[in-house]
């Protein structure tokens, strides 16, 4: 070693910093917090994929309602209000104010989201289809509601209204005469002297929601069929005074309507993109003809 010179020492790497505590704070707020949420049943066409019904079987993807559009539970209190005789703008949210429904129309009626949806029911014979007008969209809540409503408009054909039992053909008469009657629980004289799908209800006219029931569908179909659903037709209730009110309002600008058009009258939607397109909808059912299959 040279006099003078100052010995080669090796650094020394400088110690590993403390571990840090974990942000509790932020990691609660990650997992309790919807602000890095979606929404699966967020409105716009921006959020997942819209599949078609052959791609769900293919992938087995489970298919989830909107619980807007689901029946009500005890732990849910936020669904629909509706009575299915009676137009669309008389379906109110619960938990909203006592108005027409808005705040949800627009909102996917299904996660993942469906280029269409098929309906059937204990309470009626059809199948009926709900296309979604956007494909980048998917069927929405809305277009489900409007699309029962428009075929619930729709007139019965005869040979399906003979089809039925003789008890069954009495309870669907009694509506019939029922719901055009002036009782303010019903339409009235304004839906005219056709028997109409709505007729078919009976006292079972009340929304109660759509629900999954894959061994109802194969019973009713034969094999489960995807991106099918069951429509809950429940009792209906009395009217409240508001809601009373505003079916008379209704009823007026329908029958204000139709003197204005006294030789036109509007074609129903459903029937265009229900499965039963083959059926003879001008065939209407009269008094002389439930006295003659009495």
């Amino acid at each position: 070693m040279y006099a003078g010179h100052t010995p080669w020492v090796h650094p020394t790497a400088p110690p590993p910093a403390p571990p840090q505590p974990p942000d509790t704070a932020r990691a609660n707020f990650r997992w309790t917090s919807s602000a890095d949420r979606i929404d699966p049943f967020a409105e716009g066409p921006h959020y997942g994929p819209v599949l078609e019904p052959f791609l769900v079987r293919a992938v087995s993807a489970t298919i989830s309602v909107n619980p807007l559009l689901s029946p009500p539970t005890d732990s849910h209190e936020d669904y629909l209000r509706w009575n299915m005789i009676f137009p669309t703008s008389t379906c109110y949210r619960t938990t909203g104010p006592k108005r027409s429904w808005i705040k949800g129309r627009e909102a996917p009626a299904t996660f993942p989201r469906l280029s269409y949806i098929r309906i059937i029911s204990r309470s009626f014979p059809w199948m009926i289809s709900v296309k979604a007008r956007r494909r980048n969209i998917g069927v929405t809540c809305g277009e489900v509601i409007e699309t029962l409503s428009a075929y619930f408009q729709g007139d019965v054909a005869k040979k399906e209204y003979e089809g039925v039992s003789t008890r069954r053909r009495r309870e669907i008469w009694q509506a019939y005469q029922y719901n055009r009657s002036t009782d303010s629980n019903v339409p009235g004289g304004h839906l005219g002297e056709q028997l109409r799908r709505l007729d078919w209800l009976c006292s079972n006219s009340r929304w109660g929601g759509l629900v999954r029931n894959d061994e109802f569908i194969k019973e009713a179909c034969g094999d489960v069929l995807p991106c099918t659903f069951e429509l809950k037709c429940v009792p209906s209730y009395p009217l409240t005074p508001e809601e009373a009110s505003e079916q008379q309002r209704i009823a007026r600008h329908a029958e204000n309507r139709s003197r204005s058009r006294p030789n036109s009258r509007p074609r129903s939607m459903g029937s265009q993109s229900n499965s039963n397109e083959g059926l003879d909808t001008t065939d209407t059912t009269t008094e002389e003809d439930e006295e003659e299959y009495d």
